[in-house]
């Protein structure tokens, strides 16, 4: 019984080690499956990640070179249409790889609508007509409403599938909502449009406000009156993503977001596939982003630790080594993405550097062309017409002497014979004479009137677009022809009480004190009623003051200060040069009007 007992004890050994080998062999393979599945879902999910990365990385890069266009609605008042054309296809190659065809849009009113409209009969191709898209693909009038945003200009000619002329605000009630939105955040954003018939593919309008430029003063700062605008093909967009994935995994883009996904990213194993959904916020909405990956891609789950127990070992040496590999594949993947961000990052901020200084030479092109006009009609115009005041003047002279001089009397013969009926002829044609002389002698004088007006007017307009030339003569000079003219143009005392200008002051400065000064004493002599003007400009180690100051009525008690447009438009021409304005009330009466700045 005894060695039985031990036979026994030895013969279940094998059976109960076997077992406990199942056990550990099905127990390891377990695990390691697990172990697996969780790093093949990791890696899916980093994959899944950097295409997000990357798709935002397209969105983004697509508004921003939208927005950058937007500085072609400035360069397009500047620049002629021949050298417009050669720019945009020539210098805008990475924009059209980047949007495609683009285009600008202005914002104008009912009665601008009217006047556009009339030149487009009036002048066929110099002007458009405002229309919205019919039945059947036909192109109608858009009905009257107060605003319009038609579409003014698109970088190649039959572009954006719509005629110039298109109004954008037609697309339908999500389009007019988000205009408003733009116009109350002055961000850029998009409108969804109609799925393309060709390929069943979603599709949208970017729009990229137009905000005025700050030497603009017919608009109000930060007022959009444009919208630079493009065709987002979301389709296109993932296929380039796609591309630069090995193997091209599946990604699709959506603008709406289910409640159940809006809380974070997801990834699950369907069929073979990994399905990875997260939220992407870009232009300023929020999309669906989704990616199917085949499990190819990550690595296949391996079962051989499930049905091997015996060489269980083996087994998972193998697995570690596989995962090694895979781990050192994904760090080099990483560090690949890596330096493309890297690389991306910095050439969005080249691109970025570059607008910038793309508008500052935009602004100062613009600066220049008025400065230029305003001495072509200063120089020439003016001279021409001054010329015409002293020939009109010689004429009305010549006319005053004719008139002055003693007619030819009656024949003394005539008279001495009785010829009464001679002496009556001879008289009324004198009187005939003289009457033809005062009126030439009055359409003279009429003549030398209007042609002194026009002379001021040119100048004025001269004055307004080049103020003064700054570059050759001093703010105290200009300040001087600017208190000449406003006491000759009003009839007030106006003078230039103390000026001591500041060596440092560059050319920006200048002219925009002169501005407000300008501004400044044009308030006094029309709406304050002034009688005595001041203008003094005082410097000192520590900085420089423009003080205006007048004896008029003085501000209003319903209006706080700062309200009225003239007094924006100093305060921002302040702001330039970075000087600070303060308009008060003068010791006795009146106002006074101080521009600052400290060193």
């Amino acid at each position: 019984m005894k060695s039985d007992s031990i036979f026994f004890r030895c013969g279940r050994r094998p059976f109960i080690l076997a077992g406990l080998t199942a056990v550990t062999g099905v127990c390891l393979s377990v695990y390691i499956q697990a172990h697996i599945a969780q790093t093949e879902a990791a890696t899916a999910q980093l994959t899944a990640e950097t295409l997000r990365l990357n798709t935002g990385q397209e969105l983004t890069l697509f508004a921003d070179v939208l927005e950058s266009v937007c500085a072609l609605h400035a360069l397009s008042d500047a620049v002629n249409q021949a050298a417009m054309t050669e720019f945009v296809e020539k210098g805008l190659i990475y924009q059209h790889t980047v949007l495609g065809t683009f285009g600008l849009t202005q914002k104008i009113s009912a009665w601008m609508r009217i006047g556009i409209e009339g030149n487009a009969d009036a002048q066929p191709g110099a002007s458009y007509h405002v229309v919205k898209q019919g039945p059947n693909g036909t192109w109608i009038p858009s009905e009257p409403k107060s605003a319009y945003y038609p579409l003014t200009w698109r970088s190649r000619p039959n572009g954006l599938d719509f005629p110039i002329g298109f109004d954008f605000s037609s697309l339908g009630k999500a389009a007019c909502q988000t205009i408003a939105q733009i116009e109350h955040t002055r961000h850029t954003a998009l409108v969804p449009f109609p799925a393309d018939s060709d390929s069943n593919a979603p599709s949208y309008w970017v729009f990229a406000p137009v905000l005025p430029r700050p030497s603009e003063t017919l608009y109000t700062p930060n007022t959009v009156i444009g919208f630079a605008v493009a065709k987002l093909r979301p389709d296109t967009l993932l296929h380039r993503v796609a591309e630069r994935a090995t193997p091209s995994p599946k990604l699709k883009l959506t603008l709406s977001v289910p409640p159940d996904a809006r809380s974070g990213e997801t990834i699950t194993l369907e069929k073979n596939t990994w399905i990875y959904k997260c939220p992407l916020n870009a232009i300023g909405t929020q999309w669906l982003f989704e990616c199917s990956l085949p499990v190819a891609a990550t690595g296949r789950r391996s079962v051989t630790a499930f049905i091997a127990g015996l060489i269980i070992t083996a087994l998972m040496t193998s697995q570690l080594i596989f995962l090694g590999g895979r781990t050192r594949k994904i760090e080099a993947e990483v560090r690949a993405r890596t330096d493309d961000l890297h690389t991306a990052n910095a050439q969005l901020e080249k691109n970025l550097r570059e607008r910038v200084r793309l508008e500052e030479e935009i602004s100062e092109l613009a600066a220049h062309e008025r400065r230029r006009i305003g001495r072509d009609l200063h120089d020439s115009l003016g001279q021409k017409l001054t010329g015409a005041v002293f020939l009109s003047r010689s004429l009305l002279d010549y006319f005053s002497t004719i008139g002055k001089q003693k007619p030819e009397g009656v024949s003394q013969a005539a008279e001495g014979r009785g010829q009464e009926s001679d002496v009556r002829n001879q008289k009324s044609e004198i009187s005939n004479r003289q009457s033809v002389i005062d009126n030439h002698q009055i359409h003279a004088k009429t003549l030398n009137e209007t042609l002194k007006s026009a002379v001021s007017q040119v100048r004025n307009m001269a004055r307004g677009l080049a103020p003064v030339a700054l570059n050759d003569e001093s703010l105290g000079k200009a300040l001087d022809q600017l208190v000449e003219e406003m006491t000759g143009l009003y009839g007030v005392s106006c003078e230039v009480a103390e000026c001591a200008e500041p060596a440092a002051l560059d050319r920006k400065t200048k002219e925009q004190l002169y501005l407000i000064a300008r501004e400044a004493v044009n308030n006094a002599a029309r709406h304050a009623q002034a009688g005595r003007i001041t203008v003094r400009l005082t410097c000192s180690e520590s900085g420089w003051k423009l003080c205006i100051t007048d004896d008029g009525k003085g501000l209003p008690d319903t209006q706080p200060a700062g309200e009225g447009m003239g007094i924006r438009i100093m305060r921002h021409r302040a702001g330039l040069i970075g000087a600070g304005l303060a308009i008060t009330a003068a010791q006795s009466k009146g106002t006074c009007v101080e521009v600052m700045r400290q060193y």
